[in-house]
Parts: C-alpha cells; sequence; structure tokens
C-alpha cells in the first residue's frame, strides 16, 4: 500500500500543504501546520475561513497522532506550527525531518526555526535529523531530499526542501514552495525520481505583475509541462498552494496543457484529487463578505 492524502490546501480553503503518506510499515506527514492570510483584498479572514481552518488542524491532529514521522521542508507558518493550534506533545515519539535551521536560510526563519526547534521539538520528538540534501529511511520509505532551493525566483523568502518519497508502491513528489518550478535543477529532481504523484505549489499568480514576473510565469508554464511531458509514470501532477490563491488557476492549467498535449497524466487540484469540488476561500473573501 501507497498513499497520498493532502490535509490542507488552498483548494481546501486554507494556506497549506500539509499531506500525508501512508504505507503498510509507515505514516510520514509533510508540513503539518495551516494557516489564513491575515489580510486580502483588504479584508480579514471571514468566519468561513476560521471554521475550515480549524477543520483541517484537527485532520492534521488526528494523523499527527499515528505518525513515524514528520517533515519541515521550511519555517513558514503555513508549514509549521509555533505551537499556535497543535498541542506540542503531540510530537511525542516522533521522528523530526527538518530543513537546517542555520545555512541556506534568512533571518526571519532562522528566528522561527529557533523557536520551533528549542521551544517545542527537543521537549517532545524522538530524533531530530536535518534533511538537507540528504538519503534517509523511515520504515518500507526511502526519502530523498533536494538540496535547499530558493522559495520563488531568489532568496528573500529563504530557502526550502523539495522531498522524493520512494516506496515499491509508488513514489511521490513534494516540491514545497518553489513557485513554479523555476529551475531546471527543480525540475530534474522531479523527473529524475519518475513519481506517480507529484504535488507542487505553483506560481504566485496572484501576485502578477509587480511581485512576480511574467517571465517567471512564462519558466514555470514550461517547466511544468517538461515535467507533465517527461515524467514516464505520472499519474497525477497536481498544482495547488499558490496557484489556487488565484480564481482564474486554470488558465495555467491550459497553458501546461497546451505545451504538453501527449501525457496520459492528470493535471488537477488537491481538492480533486481527493473527490471534493475546490473551495478558493482566500481567493473569495470579497464573495464572501458580499463585497464585488
Amino acid at each position: 500500500m501507497f498513499k497520498v492524502t493532502p490535509l490542507g490546501f488552498e483548494s481546501l480553503g486554507v494556506r497549506s500543504m500539509a499531506t500525508y503518506i501512508q504505507t503498510d510499515n509507515s505514516l510520514i506527514v509533510i508540513d503539518p501546520s495551516a494557516s489564513l492570510a491575515p489580510y486580502r483584498y483588504s479584508l480579514p479572514p471571514h468566519e468561513v475561513e476560521w471554521k475550515r481552518l480549524y477543520e483541517v488542524i484537527d485532520k492534521i491532529i488526528d494523523v499527527l497522532k499515528d505518525a513515524d514521522a514528520f517533515i519541515v521542508t521550511h519555517y513558514h507558518y503555513d508549514h509549521h506550527d509555533p505551537a499556535k493550534f497543535i498541542d506540542p506533545k503531540i510530537y511525542k515519539g516522533k521522528k523530526a525531518l527538518i530543513k537546517d535551521p542555520r545555512n541556506f536560510i534568512n533571518v526571519s526563519q532562522m528566528i522561527r526555526a529557533n523557536k520551533f526547534i528549542n521551544k517545542i521539538l527537543k521537549n517532545n520528538v524522538k530524533s531530530i535529523e536535518v534533511i538537507d540534501n540528504r538519503i534517509l529511511r523511515i520504515g518500507d520509505v526511502e526519502l530523498k531530499f533536494s538540496k535547499p532551493v530558493t522559495h520563488g525566483p531568489d532568496d528573500r523568502l529563504g530557502y526550502v526542501i523539495m522531498v522524493a518519497l520512494i516506496h515499491e508502491d509508488g513514489t511521490f513528489v513534494f516540491t514545497s514552495d518553489v513557485e513554479g518550478p523555476l529551475s531546471e535543477y527543480e525540475a530534474d529532481f522531479i523527473i529524475n525520481n519518475n513519481p506517480d504523484i507529484i504535488i507542487t505549489d505553483g506560481p504566485p499568480t496572484y501576485l502578477l505583475p509587480h511581485n512576480y514576473s511574467l517571465k517567471h510565469l512564462d519558466t514555470a508554464v514550461s517547466l511544468n509541462a517538461k515535467i507533465l511531458c517527461n515524467v514516464e509514470n505520472l499519474k497525477y501532477l497536481i498544482i495547488d498552494h499558490h496557484l489556487l490563491r488565484d480564481l482564474n488557476y486554470t488558465e495555467f492549467y491550459d497553458k501546461v496543457l497546451k505545451m504538453c498535449n501527449t501525457s496520459n497524466a492528470k493535471l488537477m487540484t488537491a481538492a480533486e484529487f481527493i473527490g471534493r469540488e475546490p473551495q478558493l476561500l482566500e481567493a473569495r473573501r470579497r464573495e464572501l463578505y458580499g463585497r464585488s
């Protein structure tokens, strides 16, 4: 058995990429956290968003209870919880696999990482492993971690770690916050691991054109098409997270599919992957408040 289940994503109504992988012998959670945009369209989160956030957090907690290990790809709050919603005692006896808190990291994330490790992890977890550019094994799953790659076009937002989980029944790649992908290294990491399932965050098109350039958008389209056309075993390419903060996200899907129309893989949201309709609550915040 090799089962990949998204827990929290923008298509599920929150800022998150929380995902778990279950096999016959292992249960691993990636980035067990979720948050809401403090302001969007100059509006705070709607009560509908808060309700959904607590629903997602409850699901994350339920899965964490039985997890053997959890992975933290970087230290933004939608990817790790600073004991705001999740009781640190839930990490008792688990293996923490974390991005290097000292190298290839910006000041903000270094401060957050230090607090997370010293105030939460050290008193609870079974062990702490730095994962950057390493290969580890948890039960019947081999974990391949990328070198640190930038959170987007440059290092202003720090660095993240991509993850490949390899099992005899399948392979899953999780990009974390690459905002694209935007580099050949990132695309090659995905392609060379030949995954059945990919979850990537996509470009933050809602920030175009001032905080994310059209040039970077073109790169993201091109590299996603390259991945779609070149991963032999690919069944599902899930593009969500940053991209799903834009109500017009399917325009990006269409551009990728136009560049690669030979793949049999399905391009979809995390919500659709688990049989649900996408609910882009943040992108619909004006509508939730009854404003045009």
